[in-house]
């Protein structure tokens, strides 16, 4: 008895809901960036949009949609007050802020597309360089172009303002700009002098045999720094009236971005394809500071580059922008230079997601880089971790979370591990190599007798799966390369799947060949009193046949002895451990299942799909009990994230338009709001109820109006008409009672009410203006059913009586300017109210028409045959008629 009572408690929780939570979503795709003199805000161009970011959350405080043509170049003014974009459609728009309106555009700045701008220091001129080797300043306030530079020999590639106050004894002060060109020459051009000597560039500087990509001018304007793709920087001093070259100093790397620290520091900043951001001094042209790169047998420039850095001067930060759309943030100490944080501009395709630790979520998307997340916090920083060669394919964590296993295109995996000793808090514990193909599962132990995971298992496209000893490993021990316990072919084609079960005595796998297999593991741990080393084998135990195309996911249930698997073949099938058959097939995905996940409780499985939905499943009966539109491109990445006391279950989803979004559990509080809600509504169903019966009718009808039910309205105005007397019979029993009593029963206006009552048709005349707007939105709602319109038109006759027109016409422009929403005008009004109102007339014309048409046939059908008895005369008549005919002779006698 007790048992029975307590197996339906017992029973988890189905999860019927989700409301979208937090979200990392890109702001950066590529190209110009600008930053706010103190470091808070960002504006990143993202194709033909330009978004301004909040640093300190990622969050996207405004979107400028330009013309529609890619943004080729922004820029941001010194003092923060206006952004300017230049797009491929040859405009310039200037936007001000903080609320970024347009405040004005400069249509076709020049004959072909803006390759990069500068301003001022003063926030008074801007300068642009195009791609037809022209470059033009403009006058911010004026939008004018204030100057035209020509004779450079290509498309500019460096811009440069050379602004010095007055000194003593001069009466002009320095207005120069220095422009660099893919020849690899410096300009200089005096803006202070007529307009003809500004036509020439007063000093041409020919050092570079590379595109120059920045320059730099110190402190008093007496020393020019350029840096180029020719990986030198080249130091040019004001002497004697001209500039002379100083020295060349070899940077190692392609140069892609230069500039100084401060107006009174003689240091400045260069960062290049190495990834690398250098501090340098410009009095010996010496390296002072730089940050961490990576092996040399780890190098990547297309990767791991740099293609900008700006400097925020107030909150003392440099901004660097890498070639993989990452910015990272660099506190400037006394020569140092210290990593605050990191932003993900773009995560490009999310290919697989994890959940580290309590709090961090592991990423791999289409780089070579694992990225992880801090969660539930608004600050979006992120950890990059560098290692693999090649993309990133698959993840999975230790059973207590405290290492990562990543998968990757460079043929190995990785175990990853935090370590105090690093600033970034993750070192690579070791490396599994051997796969002559990329490792796209991998998948730890599921049980561990301490720390970490005894073993791990890793799957390729080389068809083989490999089982790796991880018993010498700890957090605080690194081996280069982890030994192999097994190598064994398990498919005919690429394995996109592995999963352990809860106890580690099976693995399950799904490749391309449509198949899922099923293995017994053997595992025997290294023993030291015995001196055995660690060994593995898989026995193979079922092939399961059933999907039409390849398998994509697995997973073992954590409550059930079965396991499910998703396919392209647009289904989720689940199967039983003890006969290895089908015993649930899911359908609904109107595309590939790329990835599944047992909720914690294995009852209900979460899917994903090339559709861009997730799914949850129940398992019982085989029926979706939640669809969440997720995403906008295929998701191929799902986690879940188990409920705390403090927090629900979220499922994480990853996908390929590089959004990552946690969809919170919000099963209790729709059911409790849906509870309340019926008990609120039963409640008001009582209390209208009961003024109907108190015939309190202004208060059921204000009580109608304030719930916006139309239903109980239109009851309420039924109920009234129905009760409505008849006129004739009761002015007939008013005239006897007068002449017999010299009373009167009912007065003229009870005889003469439209609706059925005098007092309701008061209260229709004292509605305010907004709830007769209100009403005859009912009305025309009632007026298109044959059913109800008896009451709209009988409501719709009291209020065209009662009420003014040009009153009407005042509450209906007042609705319009109030911006209610459902607001239809009053000419919409009657468009939708005549032609009901016409077929109903007509239709009772005809009702009348067809009854006067029987009723003359009747007198016609009398004239002829004469009046017919009533019913109990006719009988009467047949009764007798019966008693009177001769009972009929027995033919048996009269034979």
């Amino acid at each position: 008895m007790a048992s029975s009572q307590s197996g339906p408690a017992m029973r988890p929780r189905l999860r019927t809901s989700f409301a979208k939570g937090d979200s990392f979503v890109p702001f950066y795709s590529g190209g110009a960036v600008a930053v706010t003199s103190d470091g808070t805000h960002i504006a990143a161009t993202f194709g033909a949009e330009v978004h301004v970011v909040e640093t300190h959350t990622s969050r996207i405080l405004h979107t400028l949609a330009g013309d529609g043509e890619d943004i080729n170049s922004l820029t941001m003014t010194k003092d923060d007050a206006y952004v300017v974009t230049a797009s491929r459609a040859l405009s310039l728009k200037i936007y001000q802020r903080p609320d970024m309106t347009l405040v004005r555009t400069i249509a076709k700045a020049h004959e072909a597309p803006v390759a990069l701008m500068a301003t001022d220091p003063t926030s008074s001129l801007l300068a642009t360089g195009s791609a037809d080797g022209s470059v033009k300043v403009w006058d911010l306030a004026g939008g004018f172009c204030t100057h035209a530079f020509r004779g450079h020999g290509g498309v500019i590639s460096a811009l440069c303002w050379n602004v010095q106050a007055r000194q003593s004894g001069s009466s002009e002060r320095t207005v120069q700009l220095l422009t660099g060109c893919v020849d690899g020459k410096v300009r200089v051009w005096d803006l202070q002098g007529s307009s003809q000597a500004a036509s020439k560039p007063t000093a041409v500087l020919s050092a570079h045999a590379g595109v120059v990509r920045a320059i730099g001018v110190a402190p008093g304007g007496r020393t020019i720094v350029s840096g180029a793709r020719d990986q030198t920087l080249v130091f040019w001093d004001w002497k004697d009236g001209r500039w002379h070259r100083r020295d060349i100093v070899l940077a190692q790397e392609r140069i892609e971005a230069l500039g100084f620290v401060d107006a009174a520091s003689p240091l400045f900043y260069t960062a290049g394809s190495q990834g690398l951001l250098r501090l340098w001094d410009v009095k010996n042209g010496q390296e002072v500071h730089k940050t961490q790169v990576l092996e040399p047998e780890e190098e990547d420039d297309a990767l791991h580059g740099l293609t900008d850095a700006l400097y925020a001067p107030t909150c003392g930060a440099i901004v660097t922008v890498s070639a993989t759309q990452d910015m990272a943030f660099y506190a400037l100490g006394d020569g140092t230079l210290t990593l605050e944080r990191q932003l993900v501009g773009y995560n490009d395709e999310i290919v697989d997601v994890a959940l580290v630790g309590d709090d961090t979520l592991a990423v791999a998307s289409n780089n070579t880089q694992l990225r992880l997340y801090k969660l539930d916090t608004q600050d979006h920083d992120v950890v990059l971790v560098d290692g693999h060669r090649d993309m990133v394919l698959s993840l999975d964590t230790s059973p207590d979370r405290a290492w990562l296993a990543s998968g990757s295109k460079d043929r190995t995996a990785r175990i990853w591990a935090r370590a105090s000793d690093a600033r970034d808090g993750w070192v690579c514990l070791g490396v599994c190599e051997g796969h002559a193909e990329s490792v796209g599962s991998v998948a730890f132990a599921r049980q561990s007798p301490g720390a970490g995971a005894p073993f791990l298992v890793t799957a390729s496209q080389d068809r083989t799966v490999k089982v790796w000893d991880l018993t010498a490993l700890t957090s605080a021990s690194r081996q280069d390369r982890l030994s192999s316990l097994l190598t064994l072919k398990i498919h005919d084609k690429d394995i996109n799947a592995i999963d352990l079960a809860p106890n580690n005595g099976l693995l399950v796998s799904g490749s391309q060949d449509r198949t899922a297999r099923v293995f017994r593991v053997h595992y025997q741990a290294p023993s030291k009193a015995n001196q055995h080393k660690a060994a593995a084998s898989l026995e193979p135990l079922a092939t399961c046949k059933g999907h039409k195309r390849g398998v994509w996911s697995v997973q073992f249930s954590p409550a059930e002895q079965a396991f499910a698997t998703a396919s392209s073949d647009q289904t989720v099938r689940l199967w039983s451990l003890k006969d290895f058959s089908c015993v649930r097939v899911f359908e609904g995905h109107t595309g590939s299942v790329l990835r599944l996940r047992f909720l914690p409780s294995g009852a209900q499985i979460a899917s994903s799909g090339n559709d861009g939905l997730v799914k949850v499943w129940n398992v019982r009966d085989e029926e979706c009990a939640a669809t969440i539109d997720a995403h906008e491109d295929k998701i191929w990445a799902l986690a879940v994230r188990p409920e705390t006391a403090e927090a629900p279950l979220q499922i994480v989803s990853g996908a390929a338009d590089s959004t990552i979004t946690l969809w919170n559990d919000t099963t209790a509080a729709v059911e409790s709001e849906k509870a309340a809600a019926a008990k609120e509504a039963t409640e008001r169903e009582q209390a209208f109820s009961n003024l109907l019966v108190l015939k309190d009718y202004r208060n059921a009808i204000a009580l109608a109006f304030q719930l916006n039910q139309p239903r109980r309205l239109l009851q309420l105005f039924t109920q009234v008409a129905a009760s409505r007397p008849d006129h004739d019979a009761i002015e007939s029993m008013d005239r006897l009672l007068a002449d017999a009593l010299g009373v009167q029963r009912h007065t003229d206006a009870e005889l003469g009410s439209i609706t059925g009552l005098a007092a309701v048709d008061r209260i229709i005349a004292e509605l305010p203006r907004s709830q007769v707007v209100q009403l005859l939105g009912y009305v025309r709602d009632w007026n298109t059913s044959a059913r109800t319109s008896a009451t709209a038109q009988l409501v719709l006759h009291a209020v065209v009586r009662q009420w003014e027109a040009d009153t009407l016409l005042e509450a209906f422009d007042e609705a319009r300017r109030a911006k209610k929403e459902g607001f239809v005008s009053m000419a919409a009004m009657l468009e939708a109210l005549l032609p009901y109102t016409e077929r109903h007339y007509a239709r009772v014309d005809r009702m009348l028409v067809e009854s006067a048409m029987l009723d003359y046939t009747l007198q016609a059908m009398d004239g002829v045959l004469g009046p017919v008895a009533d019913a109990e005369e006719r009988e009467a008549v047949d009764d007798v008629e019966m008693a009177e005919a001769p009972e009929p002779e027995d033919e048996s006698e009269e034979e």
